[in-house]
């Protein structure tokens, strides 16, 4: 196995200005202490099952994504704005948010000078909400580019530092002039490893100071970093000065020495948490289909790299299962879907089968930016949650119940392994109105009834299972005994999580995945 698991037993430039302007929160290094170092999070094994721990609990992860930087550079929302959406994203019933946080924030006016304005407002309100954090670096490659309102402009400033491609200079909408840069340039990433390591090392300074509730529980190093490889060099004919063409191996050395330098730089500071990145969809763990040789594994080989995350964009079940199934079978990988749409109306039901597979979950995303709604086609558009502006789509309602749920439960989530976590009514893409299933664990018997349309869980815990359907529904438990339930038959309230006494008597052999769309049946 290629990670170090602990198992648990029993568990002209554009600047960045907008919001420092008159920003008088800037500090060199020797003003904060370094404190000593503590770990976060971690990746834990059990029973054959990775998970995340976070202070030494297990925790599922059933997040939604806020696109700080597009509220900051884009959109220019003050920090009263910004607050509705940790507001909305709580009332969602996430238990944690992922934070875009560019390189270009902490650094917006000097090399020497570090600035903390934009990740203590994100800190303050994950906490006043209750809320955990998942940092996203936005740094030198994103989606196989590196743009201006996302790396430091003393970095794009030195040539030496730039690759020559088709559209050097062209301004993206979102994210400033679009260049090339040598991601694996010693300075340049030498330069990355000092800002990170800053960093994690203000916030663990700003933890100590506002209750030790350690907000931050992990860092994706960079964003979709396989599209260098993929299209982009080929796309923008992006080669060396000398005229010279990037070749595949160039072009995938340097993502992964990047990936590896950052991620190595926040294992190694005083605040320490698990490192991801995440890759486009595409082929699961096997080579990308444009690059053959290449893949998802490179990443997770990196020693800086603690899990390979994926973005699906799928909305079947048995493609989305196709990928994270593979993630999962990467021995110690933690298989997160780090970006699924939120638009789509059956993310219930794709959330459940992840789940079930051992999956966290991040819609993408909360809700879109104002320059991206006004400047942007379908589906880019309304790619969120919630409707611009927060009104609720048709499916915002059951996401919020699943997902409050779902939270409530993470514990045992991430403890329990998929033979012990059955899922009802996600056999098709959307919900059957009418639904009658039986499904065994390896103790119980469950069969599960509505005439409302309704997914629905049931984690078998051993002495005692966990309950839960969006909307009314009927579970009836055999195979063992059930204290306090005539018969085994419970009426599920939607909405309510349940605890059921149970006493199984004997081991059963599990169809649980059987029932995770149709694909495991073949």
């Amino acid at each position: 196995m290629k990670k170090t698991v602990l198992t648990i037993i029993g568990f002209g430039l554009i600047l960045f200005s907008c919001g420092n302007k008159g920003d008088k929160s800037t500090a060199t290094e020797n003003e904060e202490p370094v404190l000593p170092a503590i770990t976060v999070s971690e990746l834990s094994e059990q029973n054959g099952k990775v998970f995340l721990a976070v202070d030494g609990k297990p925790f599922a992860v059933y997040g939604v994504q806020i696109r700080l930087d597009l509220f900051r550079s884009a959109d220019h929302l003050n920090w009263d704005e910004i607050e509705v959406a940790f507001e909305k994203a709580a009332g969602l019933g996430v238990n944690c948010v992922q934070v875009t946080y560019p390189w270009a924030f902490l650094q917006p006016a000097s090399e020497n000078r570090f600035a903390f304005t934009e990740i203590d407002k994100a800190l303050e309100l994950v906490n006043k909400y209750n809320l955990k954090m998942e940092l996203l670096w936005f740094s030198t490659n994103m989606i196989g580019d590196s743009y201006s309102w996302l790396v430091p402009a003393y970095i794009l400033r030195k040539p030496e530092l730039r690759l020559q491609r088709d559209g050097d200079g062209w301004d993206h909408f979102l994210y400033g002039q679009t260049y090339s840069l040598k991601l694996n340039d010693p300075w340049l990433m030498e330069k990355e490893r000092i800002a990170l390591t800053k960093l994690l090392s203000h916030i663990r300074w700003w933890d100590s100071q506002h209750g030790e509730r350690h907000p931050v529980i992990s860092v994706q190093v960079h964003n979709e970093t396989d599209a260098l490889v993929r299209w982009r060099k080929d796309e923008k004919n992006i080669g060396w000065k000398n005229g010279t063409k990037l070749t595949n191996a160039e072009a995938w050395q340097m993502t992964l020495e990047a990936l590896d330098n950052a991620g190595q730089a926040v294992q190694n500071s005083n605040y320490k948490v698990v490192t991801r990145t995440n890759v486009i969809y595409g082929n699961g763990t096997k080579d990308f289909p444009q690059t053959p040789g290449i893949s998802p594994k490179d990443v997770f080989a990196l020693k800086g790299i603690d899990f390979v995350s994926y973005d699906p964009y799928k909305d079947k079940i048995d493609e989305l299962t196709y990928e994270v199934a593979d993630y999962a079978a990467l021995p110690g990988n933690y298989p997160f879907v780090a970006e699924n749409r939120g638009s789509y109306l059956n993310s219930s039901s794709l959330i459940l089968a992840a789940s079930a597979l051992g999956a966290g979950y991040d819609l993408y995303d909360l809700v879109p930016c104002k320059t991206l709604y006004e400047n942007s086609t379908p589906p880019f558009d309304s790619e969120g949650v919630f409707e611009y502006g927060y009104s609720e789509k048709p499916h915002t309602a059951n996401v919020r119940t699943l997902l409050k749920g779902m939270t409530q439960a993470a514990e045992a989530i991430a403890l329990t392994p998929t033979e012990d976590f059955a899922v009802f009514n996600i056999v098709q893409d959307s919900p059957a109105q009418k639904i009658d299933q039986q499904i065994a664990t390896t103790g119980a018997y469950l069969r599960f009834e509505s005439e409302c349309g309704t997914p629905g869980f049931v984690l078998d815990r051993g002495d005692h299972l966990i309950a839960f359907s969006i909307y009314d529904a009927c579970l009836t438990i055999s195979g063992g005994v059930t204290p306090g339930y005539h018969n085994g038959v419970i009426q599920l309230e939607g909405g309510k999580l349940y605890t059921i006494p149970f006493q199984s008597s004997g081991r059963h052999a599990s169809t649980t995945k059987k029932f995770i769309g149709t694909r495991f049946n073949q």
